[in-house]
């Protein structure tokens, strides 16, 4: 998928504050721009306790890690971090917090909905390395929302493909502080695209309802044949 074009812009005067970002790139080096931060710290299994059980086969971290990458034919692995809701690397490694997890590990509706805003930003178009240093750092940021409203967007849809309901994920965002800065768009309206995203998927399963016979194309997935982007 592609994120939005990029528009130029003059310097912001921020270019010594390299951009912290959720979707994980690694932090700048040596004075070189970057989208991401440096990732947090990982956790090895048999240091959560109760916890590893999700991570482990069959476990509910494991199960939606497989709908994910099936959904969107992607090899992302999850792993448990210190200090951070979830985020991922350029190399497609989720980091899961595990203080996160704590709270809503008996909440598979909130949990599916932030991982697959990750997800979100593995499906996204990122510039190489050398192409970030050719930008301001207004191309920067903007480029930094648009990537976090993709992913928002993608959230939504993956949600539905699922079988889950946006709102719980939508509630999450509600709950945390006023996020409307060069990262993020409101909780409100982060809301709104998440909700799009699912509407959007929603209508493109009841269109495959229409244009294939229920017994060649019985589920939700046939909506996917319709995905142009």
């Amino acid at each position: 998928m592609k994120i939005p074009g990029i528009t130029s812009g003059g310097s912001s005067g921020i270019s010594k504050n390299a951009p912290i970002v959720s979707s994980g790139s690694n932090a700048s080096v040596e004075g070189r721009k970057s989208l991401g931060e440096t990732p947090p710290v990982r956790l090895d299994l048999a240091t959560i306790g109760r916890l590893a059980a999700h991570f482990q086969a069959g476990g509910l971290v494991d199960r939606i890690r497989k709908r994910l990458n099936l959904l969107k034919n992607k090899k992302c692995q999850v792993v448990p971090a210190k200090g951070t809701t979830a985020c991922i690397d350029d190399k497609e490694l989720v980091y899961l917090g595990v203080e996160f997890l704590a709270q809503y590990e008996n909440d598979p509706e909130t949990l599916a909905g932030v991982l697959a805003h990750e997800w979100g930003h593995a499906c996204a178009q990122r510039p190489t390395s050398d192409e970030i240093q050719e930008l301001n750092w207004d191309e920067i940021f903007e480029l930094r929302r648009a990537h976090e409203t993709l992913a928002d967007e993608i959230c939504g849809r993956l949600l539905f493909l699922m079988g889950y309901s946006p709102e719980g994920v939508i509630q999450f965002l509600q709950k945390g502080k006023e996020t409307h800065n060069l990262k993020y768009h409101s909780p409100d309206v982060r809301g709104q695209i998440v909700r799009y995203g699912f509407e959007s998927e929603k209508r493109k399963a009841q269109l495959a309802r229409q244009l294939f016979p229920s017994g060649t194309y019985s589920n939700n997935y046939s909506s996917s044949l319709l995905d142009i982007v």
